[in-house]
């Protein structure tokens, strides 16, 4: 009878590879990696997200008052010379509330309009802009024009670093390592980094800033292959 043989790694490989576990067990005749890699891409736009909403004793007050944002809101991001394509939007939402166990009764509007540039030269222009005019629920984060590329380079840097992975081990094993019969991969995980926020009153152009610095955006994909062991 052959004696069943379990070993488990967790190990880096390489720059921007990571296994997060590997074994090998002979008695169901297997090879198990799972591996994960990451991409790091230029930060090249900036999305921001603008929530907005309003406050009214009806729905339909609620409502003309949220419309009176949204055209103010319209108005302000025409100013900027964006594009359609660079402005998204979430439908008008709104809900019955209650305030002081439920004696208190008032609607309540919410609506996320997402607007992504390539400038980063007006960024705090937009920021100043939108806090001028009462918007004050916003936030904006780092993003990549590459991200689809990124994203594929990822997952094809994970699947070469399994195989290679498991040659490895089959090898310190002694064993034959065979074709791979099962494949899982998970979505992938995209970190976006987050912009500061400021609403300072002047900003001197030739002053030194943050969004001087060049800035990244990681995609990670993650792939689990069971290898079989050749008898």
């Amino acid at each position: 009878m052959r004696k069943g043989i379990y070993l488990v790694l967790v190990l880096m490989f390489g720059v921007g590879c990571s296994a997060t576990a590997q074994s090998i067990d002979q008695n169901s005749g297997t090879i198990n990696i799972s591996m994960s890699a990451t991409e790091y891409l230029p930060a090249d736009r900036i999305v921001f997200n603008i929530n907005l909403n309003a406050e009214e004793r009806t729905p339909r007050s609620a409502y003309q008052k949220h419309k009176e944002q949204e055209t103010l809101l319209a108005s302000l991001l025409q100013e900027f010379e964006l594009e359609d394509d660079d402005i998204r939007f979430q439908p008008i939402r709104i809900d019955k509330m209650y305030r002081n166990n439920r004696e208190d009764l008032y609607s309540r509007t919410s609506q996320q309009v997402s607007v992504t540039f390539n400038d980063f030269s007006i960024y705090e222009e937009i920021q100043l802009t939108l806090i001028e005019n009462n918007f004050d629920s916003f936030n904006g984060n780092f993003s990549s024009s590459k991200m689809e590329a990124g994203k594929e380079a990822a997952l094809l840097s994970a699947i070469k670093a399994a195989g290679e992975r498991a040659k490895l081990i089959a090898e310190v094993a002694g064993v034959e390592l065979g074709k791979a019969y099962q494949i899982d991969y998970s979505e992938h995980a995209v970190n976006y980094p987050s912009v500061v926020m400021e609403s300072r009153a002047m900003m001197a152009d030739a002053a030194p800033s943050l969004m001087d610095f060049e800035q990244v955006v990681s995609v990670t994909s993650g792939i689990s292959i069971q290898f079989r062991i050749e008898n």
